[in-house]
């Protein structure tokens, strides 16, 4: 939400695609409220055929695509002895298969285009795995790759493929409140708004520069 509410301020048409139409629309809502363009897409990010459908939704409404925010996520903490296979099965699904589905579903589009941009956000356990949380550091190890892969691929197609991996950000991920975690003794968290920036940067380099991946931490 984050994201999209900052990218509509710049002046972005903003196409929202989640499984949770309430949210969508109160975001859609945020950002015409300002004066912003939004339409909201209920859709599975895995679904391919209903991504499909969102990126053609996509075209007709705004004329085109040029950007893509791969930001779904999923995660379950559990002790890996006990984690079932149906729930890191999900976990893939939606944070590792989601991300390349709409980025293959985007990939003509953006070519139509001459060009754009795929943004993909990992995480700090992208890089590091922590107890607990074998399939989200999984997924998320997958979706740097992933994502260095199509870099290579389409980049000739002046397709600027990064990944951002983020340190904890403040936001009710996990099951707890964001209120909640902000009293953590120690901790230190970034805010949505911080990595909204980030992409803000990714996105305004000049054509000659890219950044392929960026850590974003707490300080």
């Amino acid at each position: 939400r984050a994201i999209a509410v900052r990218l509509a301020r710049e002046g972005v048409a903003v196409a929202l695609l989640a499984r949770g139409e309430v949210k969508l629309r109160d975001a859609v809502a945020e950002i015409e409220a300002t004066g912003g363009r939004a339409i909201a897409i209920a859709a599975d990010v895995a679904d391919i055929e209903a991504v499909g459908e969102g990126i053609a939704a996509i075209e007709e409404r705004f004329g085109g695509l040029d950007i893509l925010i791969n930001n779904a996520g999923w995660s379950v903490t559990a002790p890996s002895e006990d984690f079932s296979l149906e729930t890191w099965r999900r976990v893939l699904e939606t944070n590792l298969t989601g991300a390349f589905v709409c980025s293959q579903a985007a990939y003509p589009a953006l070519k139509r285009r001459g060009g754009g941009n795929i943004v993909a956000i990992s995480s700090g356990a992208g890089r590091q795995g922590y107890p607990r949380m074998a399939a989200y550091s999984a997924s998320k190890f997958g979706l740097i790759g992933l994502m260095q892969a199509l870099a290579a691929e389409w980049g000739p197609d002046r397709i600027k493929v990064s990944t951002i991996m983020p340190g904890s950000i403040l936001t009710d991920f996990g099951g707890r409140p964001a209120a909640e975690r902000a009293r953590d003794p120690g901790r230190k968290y970034i805010s949505p708004d911080d990595v909204a920036e980030a992409i803000c940067f990714l996105l305004t380099q000049p054509d000659r520069a890219w950044t392929q991946e960026m850590s974003l931490w707490p300080f």
